[in-house]
């Protein structure tokens, strides 16, 4: 036996026992489902095998037939094919390794899928990562000075992303606009950038970007033949800006110590009508004086941060938090002072509106003890404002998933006056004495609940959290069966159970719920079973699924009673999504991915819950790639 096979052969014996104590060990959750046992038992196979996957670059090693412009294109594969969390991933290994990343423009699609994100410092650290591995313009390219070089249209998928909202994405937009400015790409970014900046911006904010700017702008000119006409150019429509967004201070600093720097008539008279129009008439003899003799101006050194070298900052978090505590916090807070003057008054509240509310003051970080404080004033304000006030927080908790929260609020508040039907009265003090709910009324408990729908939902979805949860979820949907409910409660409270079954691993229960709804069932239990499959590993039935209500032929029962054929809104791509990410089933969700990129774009990227899907997706790929 030569060394090579005597190698071989314990190699082999190694790797046999290594599967074995696989084998052997106590299954997953996940591995629980109900899933295809011949597309999981095959996925499983050929991974052990030959580390079959749907990132297979992630596996190489740094070896001499792996040079780096062969791992640059691997990197540029990734985002071209979008498979974004994979890229990410990819791109911290390089790195890690030493390999230079090669710039490339496909790296703008990569910095626009960002954008999904609704936390902005996470939004403004990776756009910042991806948009500097664009290629910087080459000065000796430019006829004209950068200002005045407007026959130019870069970056046309990012702006027309970025612009669409511009309230939302202050913080990117002006973090964009230097970016693309030291890379020379200076028009038509400017021009379109600069009146968000009047409308949106504070004048501290405004002033501080428009210095930044000024920065950028001369630091990529200084090597070209049009350093001065663009430096006074850029002053001048400093000025310009700050008088028509009535910045006068940050106007009258700008002229005091810029040097050789002349104004344009135009701005000259802008700026003295604003002056006047102000009541600063003694600053008028200012413009007349004659300009400074030294300049400012020097450029900025270059330090390595993160992936590429890139210059000392623009502080971009300083202005990122002012700004979304500016358009958030400030809002709420008038939300607030607009609700107390209503219930002062006892005007009707509207529910869906307090909902609204409620997800705001969350996002901004309001204390739970404002909406206990806001609750309170309202049950004191009588029945009008008392039951919207609590259906809206109702349905918030419930959008939050947060079902302990809905029946505990209705247990205090409507326990007394509400029937439930069947054996949902049962149930409910079963789970209220497992989970330690509060029982005792208060003196306000005198309201009706219209909507008993939201408390069936939140009993049904608590059910998986009882011993032996599926004979008591099967007792409980034949006892509903029986009843007579309308379309609204039946179009919320049947997805219900064929989500619970699911998380029973009772993937059969779920579909007979379906069936029962007849030839149209309703949309929402349609697009629940097809998360529910996917998350049992079902998925050729999954994706049939989503494929025939895309088809726009399957006929649905909305929640209003109508039967349509309805097209696949996001709500089913997301369900399905989901439901892979949570089967650990990457290759599927992916699929899924850009079907519903292909439908819907970027229109998206701004919801709540897509955003929390997509970063699901992201983080399941890159658990991928390190494993």
């Amino acid at each position: 036996m030569t060394w090579g096979t005597l190698y071989n052969s314990r190699l082999s014996r190694s790797f046999a026992n290594h599967l074995g104590r696989l084998l052997q060990c106590p299954r997953s959750p996940v591995s629980r489902t109900r899933r295809n046992a011949s597309y999981s038992a095959n996925s499983a196979v050929k991974h052990l095998l030959f580390r079959n996957t749907t990132i297979p670059q992630l596996y190489l090693r740094r070896k001499a037939g792996h040079s780096p412009e062969h791992l640059n294109a691997i990197l540029v594969n990734f985002v071209r094919t979008r498979k974004f969390g994979a890229a990410a991933q990819f791109r911290i290994r390089l790195i890690r390794e030493g390999i230079k990343i090669t710039p490339h423009p496909v790296y703008e699609q990569a910095a626009i899928s960002c954008l999904r994100w609704d936390d902005i410092r996470a939004t403004l650290s990776d756009f910042k990562i991806w948009f500097s591995l664009i290629p910087t313009r080459n000065p000796m390219d430019l006829t004209h000075p950068p200002l005045l070089d407007t026959n130019t249209d870069h970056f046309q998928d990012l702006r027309r992303v970025l612009f669409a909202s511009p309230s939302t994405r202050l913080p990117v937009i002006l973090l964009f606009g230097i970016m693309s400015a030291g890379k020379g790409y200076i028009q038509p970014v400017v021009n379109e950038i600069l009146p968000v900046l009047i409308r949106y911006a504070s004048a501290n904010i405004g002033a501080y970007w428009l210095r930044e700017m000024e920065q950028a702008i001369l630091e990529y000119s200084a090597a070209t033949p049009h350093f001065s006409a663009t430096a006074n150019h850029f002053r001048d429509l400093s000025i310009k800006v700050c008088c028509q967004a009535g910045w006068l201070s940050h106007a009258m600093t700008i002229l005091a110590t810029n040097s050789q720097f002349q104004l344009s008539s135009s701005t000259r008279i802008l700026l003295k009508n604003a002056l006047r129009d102000a009541g600063r008439i003694e600053e008028l003899s200012i413009l007349d004086q004659p300009a400074r003799t030294s300049d400012p101006w020097r450029p900025r050194t270059t330090i390595p941060s993160g992936d590429v070298a890139t210059p000392v900052g623009p502080r971009i978090s300083w202005y990122s938090k002012e700004i979304s505590s500016m358009l958030s916090r400030h809002d709420v807070a008038i939300e607030v002072r607009s609700i107390k003057r209503q219930l002062r008054d006892s005007s009707d509240l509207i529910a869906a509106n307090i909902t609204v509310f409620l997800f705001r003051l969350c996002d901004v970080g309001g204390a739970p003890r404002v909406m206990q404080w806001l609750r309170e004033r309202a049950l004191l304000a009588g029945p009008s404002c008392g039951v919207p006030w609590l259906e809206g927080e109702l349905r918030y908790h419930l959008t939050q998933r947060s079902y302990d929260e809905a029946l505990k609020l209705y247990l205090v508040y409507f326990s007394a006056k509400t029937q439930l039907p069947g054996l949902f009265s049962n149930q409910l003090s079963v789970i209220a004495d497992l989970h330690r709910f509060p029982t005792r009324l208060t003196p306000l408990s005198n309201f009706s609940l219209s909507k008993r729908w939201m408390v069936l939902k939140s009993i049904i979805r608590l059910i998986p959290t009882l011993p032996e949860p599926l004979v008591v979820l099967q007792a409980l949907y034949e006892s509903y069966c029986l009843e007579k409910v309308n379309h609204k409660e039946a179009y919320n409270v049947r997805p219900a159970f064929i989500a619970s079954f699911g998380e029973c691993n009772a993937t059969s229960d779920a579909v007979r719920v379906l069936k029962d709804s007849g030839k149209a069932p309703y949309l929402k239990e349609v697009e629940t079973l097809a998360g529910v499959l996917a998350h049992a590993g079902r998925v050729e039935k999954a994706l049939a699924l989503l494929r025939h209500v895309e088809s726009g032929k399957m006929e649905t029962t909305l929640f209003d009673g109508r039967v349509m054929c309805v097209p696949a809104n996001a709500s089913i791509y997301e369900r399905v999504i989901t439901g892979f990410v949570r089967a650990a089933l990457l290759k599927p969700a992916l699929e899924v991915e850009a079907m519903m990129e292909k439908n819907f774009g970027q229109d998206l990227s701004r919801n709540k819950i897509h955003v929390q899907v997509i970063q699901a997706l992201r983080a399941l790929e890159a658990q991928c790639a390190r494993n």
